[in-house]
């Protein structure tokens, strides 16, 4: 039987209005955290120039109010001193640099996996000089191992512990000992625990300075990285840098460029302001290298 045709209509009213609904919800939530996006961009680009500009005035003995300035001072030296301290300098970037090497290179990966155990192996041979009860659960550990016969059989021999694991890393690499009980529940905690600190950017510099290949990859991410520093996502305006340079001090502040004006005028968009109830502010500023976001 045919539906009757005010049932076709309220269907058909029902649906609009569950999208109507949707969008209601959705719509917001995508303007909302856009903004948020480009809010946490915004104060992570501020916080690159700021590095610059410490290595800039490093060198140059001031601070520069010039973007294509600060940009090319890392770009155009040919030592790659500038683009290194940048690195060394700015922790996340760091990171991001690495992960994309040891990702796309097993070779880079194989280096720092190394990197990271005879760090770490070196602190474990120090403290079982102390502690013997840590060189028998390693010990325990291995027996399960690929190593494990070889752990037998210098058991066999009535060694001590310490004496056996110290022997044991002087004849395979620490890579070989720590990969196979890394994850082990009781032992990782420990290893946490007595890992030293180890810089990211070291770690990236060592890569960095190891293979051209690997330097020209880092390079050319830096570079893309300072050509997109240089306005708030927001507005895609340049920031607002002013050199306080007097006979007492030198500083520099970096702003974001959005002012009232940007603010009123997210209002003549209909549909984000209203619908979209999108609110824009500054997004705060360094001022004699304290970030305003963070007080």
């Amino acid at each position: 039987m045919a539906k009757a045709k005010g049932s076709i209509i309220l269907e058909f009213l029902i649906v609009i209005l569950v999208i109507a609904l949707l969008f209601t919800i959705l719509y917001p939530k995508k303007i909302w955290e856009q903004e948020e996006n480009n809010t946490q961009s915004c104060r992570g680009n501020m916080d690159r120039i700021f590095k610059i500009e410490l290595i800039f005035q490093k060198h140059h003995n001031n601070y520069t109010d010039s973007f294509d300035q600060l940009i090319s001072f890392i770009k155009d030296d040919t030592t790659k001193e500038h683009i290194r301290e940048y690195f060394l300098a700015d922790t996340a970037l760091a990171e991001t640099l690495t992960d994309f090497l040891t990702e796309s290179d097993s070779v880079a990966d194989l280096i720092i996996r190394n990197l990271w155990a005879d760090t770490l192996m070196y602190s474990i041979i120090e403290a079982i000089n102390y502690d013997s009860n840590l060189a028998s659960v390693i010990l325990n550990r291995l027996e399960e191992t690929p190593l494990g016969d070889s752990v037998l059989a210098k058991r066999a021999t009535d060694s001590d512990d310490v004496f056996i694991l110290k022997e044991l890393n002087s004849e395979v690499s620490a890579l070989e000992i720590y990969e196979p009980i890394k994850d082990d529940d009781s032992l990782s905690l420990v290893f946490n625990r007595m890992m030293p600190e180890v810089s990211i950017g070291s770690i990236l510099d060592t890569l960095y300075t190891l293979n051209k290949k690997w330097a020209n990859k880092v390079d050319s991410a830096v570079f893309n990285t300072l050509d997109k520093i240089r306005v708030c996502p927001t507005v895609n305006r340049e920031y607002l840098i002013t050199v306080i340079d007097t006979s007492v001090i030198k500083y520099v502040n970096i702003a974001c460029p959005i002012d009232s004006t940007d603010i009123e005028m997210t209002k003549a968009d209909f549909i984000k302001y209203n619908l979209g109830h999108q609110r824009i502010q500054n997004h705060g500023k360094i001022e004699t290298g304290e970030k305003s976001w963070t007080r």
